[in-house]
């Protein structure tokens, strides 16, 4: 279940290569093309949602917060 790692927790911890970065949505998309997969989970920040009252709830679905660690090569002299 791969979703449950980035919907159920408070805080989502991501750990990722800093060359795994890539600047437009449609780079991304591309990508996912050529490794086809069941479902494809992007995160970016917490749900906002509004009831009949239009009251805004923020954070209902996923994590509140969201926190990215890049790991870089390191290089031997």
């Amino acid at each position: 279940m791969p979703q449950t790692a980035s919907l159920l927790p408070e805080i989502h911890l991501a750990v990722l290569r800093a060359e795994d970065i890539y600047e437009t949505l449609p780079e991304v998309l591309r990508l996912a093309c050529r490794a086809p997969a069941s479902s494809l989970v992007l995160i970016s920040g917490p749900s906002r949602t509004a009831d009949i009252e239009m009251t805004l709830t923020i954070g209902v679905h996923g994590p509140r917060q969201v926190h990215t660690f890049l790991v870089g090569r390191v290089q031997d002299d």
